[in-house]
């Protein structure tokens, strides 16, 4: 079975590998960027005004969206040029002059940071700033194509009003990951191309929609660790060694030390075992301890106050019931 879900994988993969000729003029980039930018704005991805673009040029240079740009409505002369220091350079004498985006400093410091990547999406997908808006972790790992092809996703808690602080913490998460969800804000894609970068966006608001979908219907269904390994090899096989050697091994290890957490308390419960009964015990005491401290027990008899403690750690446990025994 895991071998068909790879071969799977593997098709997708090459599907989302474009065919780039050798004509890789500033001409070719500027029709590049400008078809990624009306796809993004298309699929949703953006919305009109929102996001930035851009693309290390041949000779190093970086082509970039312009400041207040439409990404539905943007042409080819429309790109702005400048150099690895910010400078903006002349262009020909029929395009017309514009002002890189006013997120140019973060395309310039992921350059400077990763020297292999040639490409920096920012869009505003939806259904992913949803999942941070609801607390949802997108690394739940679930669909075996967006593990071998995004990896761990890194997450950027929302900064407040500090630009600066966002740029650190995203040019920081660089250093690990390709793709990265900014808290109620967007997310930021690198790649060797901007097709690359591109399609890990899209990806990731894809992910985000079945994600999106699976809790509003119910329990999710995750692989069993033992899998999620196989698919991280797979990953570092299929991108080569240098991912593998900037990410490591370890992905997704909270998301495991979880799993076993779960794993732990779907025993107690339904092994009814002394250290379960020692737990009970426990939340009894707090609950009976909390309930003699606070001014509404003084209103309470001593029978109603057991009462309520029973309730209480009924309650309590039915959550922690929920919590750590669904199938998962």
């Amino acid at each position: 079975m895991t071998h068909y879900v790879f071969l799977y994988i593997s098709d997708i993969i090459m599907l989302h590998m474009p065919t780039l000729t050798k004509e890789n003029t500033e001409t070719k980039h500027r029709e590049d960027l400008k078809k990624v930018c009306h796809m993004a704005y298309k699929n949703g991805l953006v919305s009109g005004f929102d996001g930035n673009f851009s693309l290390k040029l041949d000779n190093g240079n970086i082509l970039i969206t312009p400041k207040g740009s439409h990404k539905g409505l943007i042409d080819e002369e429309d790109f702005v040029v400048v150099d690895l220091d910010g400078n903006i350079l002349p262009v020909g004498k029929d395009m017309p002059w514009h002002v890189p985006s006013s997120d140019l400093l973060i395309h310039l410091a992921a350059y400077k940071k990763r020297p292999d990547i040639n490409s920096f999406v920012h869009a505003h997908p939806p259904k992913v700033i949803s999942l941070t808006v609801c607390g949802i972790d997108f690394n739940e790992p679930v669909l075996p194509d967006s593990i071998v092809q995004l990896g761990e996703v890194a997450f950027i808690p929302f900064p407040g009003p500090d630009r600066d602080e966002e740029l650190k913490l995203t040019v920081s998460a660089l250093e690990k990951h390709d793709v990265i969800i900014l808290d109620r804000h967007g997310a930021v894609a690198v790649g060797k191309d901007i097709y690359d970068a591109f399609y890990k966006a899209e990806l990731l608001e894809h992910t985000a929609e079945i994600l999106f979908n699976a809790h509003t219907i119910g329990n999710i269904k995750t692989l069993e660790p033992k899998l999620i390994e196989e698919l991280i090899k797979y990953r570092h096989r299929t991108f080569g060694r240098d991912v593998e050697a900037r990410e490591g091994s370890q992905l997704f290890q909270n998301l495991k030390q979880a799993f076993k957490i779960k794993n732990l308390f779907k025993k107690l419960f339904e092994n009814s075992s002394p250290v379960f009964q020692r737990i009970l015990n426990l939340v009894k005491e707090l609950l009976q301890t909390a309930i003699q401290n606070t001014k509404y027990s003084e209103q309470l008899s001593l029978e109603e106050k057991e009462q309520l403690s029973r309730e209480l750690t009924a309650s309590i446990l039915s959550m922690l019931l929920g919590r750590f025994t669904k199938k998962s």
